[in-house]
């Protein structure tokens, strides 16, 4: 694992680079430090998301409520164009698929959306578990076909860690199974049903019906699941990048890190891009696990790497709930970079003065529609397309 003295040293040639080319600095104007399209008040904003037909929803931990578990906003404006609100708890990201929201409460509540209409569907009942530690509904639900998975797992053992799978169609309970272990990272879907990465080092694959295909054991804690062509990426606190069979749970191919990884691993174009705690975005050969190009950043990667046009956005710091042995990572500086897929960055834009970005700290990144969307303490931002496409 990559000494704090490095880490240190990372971070302070970041800062001292700040103003030079490739970055955008914090100067002495009232300007933000990057252009946005629109902010709105929403506050502790979880995630965004947009259908096929175009529209953005977005998602609140509040667990007050009238805070809205799923919301309709207008792309062009930030307006709230409608809102679904559940009872008192705080509520799981959302998810979108086939024109529909999905999101999870600690209420007890799972909720479908037509995202068009703005109203509710269906809601399935579960025992409360509003007294649970509040990230027993950290991750969103994950949609499969005409299905929906969702993940119910803290980390304090005072609610029994499971994936319950209902039918899309009008919320029945289709089966529940118990995890062995708590998550350690988001599942991730394949076509024909749900990987599952634990705290406890295993990786277990379910089919729809929720019956094991496979169970791996790799050795620490893991992070979330990326998918594609038949094949599992994931890190791992082995400091490792793994490629599994999805059929099977074989390793395909395993590289060496420098630290654990927090992010889901991003597969496109026959590459896999994965950001590490041990400040590194790399790229590697989806089929071979060649490392093609690594780029040295200003803090441990927590949201990305995303794929927005023919760019890749990255965010470091902000804020991060980690499970696992992660060890003691600062999350400041909170900077977002913008990379061509070749590795020559484009951009980075740090958030450091909180008093000049209306709506506070940036927490996390979302790409939603080819846009970056900024969660901040206060509310939610849309950044502007050019700033990422002109970068």
């Amino acid at each position: 694992m990559p000494s704090t003295t490095r880490r240190g040293v990372l971070g302070a040639l970041v800062g001292a680079l700040g103003g030079v080319a490739g970055c955008t600095a914090l100067g002495d104007d009232d300007s933000p430090p990057i252009e946005r399209s629109w902010y709105v008040d929403f506050r502790e904003p979880s995630s965004v998301a947009v259908t096929a037909a175009g529209q953005l929803v977005a998602g609140s931990h509040s667990p007050f409520r009238d805070r809205p578990i799923v919301a309709g906003l207008d792309s062009q404006t930030g307006e709230t164009t409608w809102a679904v609100t559940t009872s008192k708890g705080r509520k799981s990201p959302v998810a979108v698929a086939d024109g529909w929201a999905y999101a999870a409460s600690e209420a007890g509540k799972i909720v479908a959306v037509d995202a068009a209409a703005g109203e509710s569907v269906w809601r399935h009942e579960l025992d409360p578990f509003d007294e649970a530690d509040p990230g027993v509904v950290e991750f969103a639900p994950v949609p499969l076909g005409d299905r929906v998975a969702v993940p119910i797992s803290g980390v304090e053992d005072d609610v029994p860690d499971r994936v319950i799978c209902v039918a899309r169609a009008d919320g029945e309970r289709l089966f529940t199974y118990d995890l062995p272990a708590s998550l350690s990272g988001a599942p991730g879907a394949l076509s024909d049903g749900v990987v599952a990465p634990l705290l406890d080092g295993r990786v277990v694959s379910l089919d729809r019906e929720g019956s094991v295909r496979w169970n791996r054991q790799v050795g620490a804690a893991l992070s979330a699941v990326g998918a594609a062509d038949g094949t599992v990426y994931l890190g791992a606190a082995t400091e490792e990048l793994l490629a599994l069979d999805a059929a099977t749970g074989a390793v395909e191919w395993r590289r060496s890190l420098e630290n654990t990884v927090f992010t889901r691993p991003l597969v496109t174009d026959d590459r896999v891009y994965v950001g590490g705690a041990d400040y590194s975005l790399r790229a590697f050969d989806a089929a071979s696990g060649e490392q093609l190009w690594r780029d040295d950043l200003g803090n441990a990667v927590t949201h990305g790497p995303m794929r927005v046009g023919d760019r890749l956005v990255t965010l470091v710091g902000g804020r991060r709930e980690v499970r696992g042995p992660s060890g003691t990572i600062p999350f400041r500086p909170t900077t977002l970079y913008v990379h061509d897929r070749d590795g020559t960055r484009r951009r980075a834009v740090r958030f450091d003065d909180e008093q000049r970005f209306e709506g506070g700290g940036v927490e996390w990144m979302g790409a939603a529609g080819e846009t970056v969307y900024l969660g901040q303490t206060f509310g939610l931002t849309r950044v502007a397309p050019e700033a990422i496409a002109d970068a």
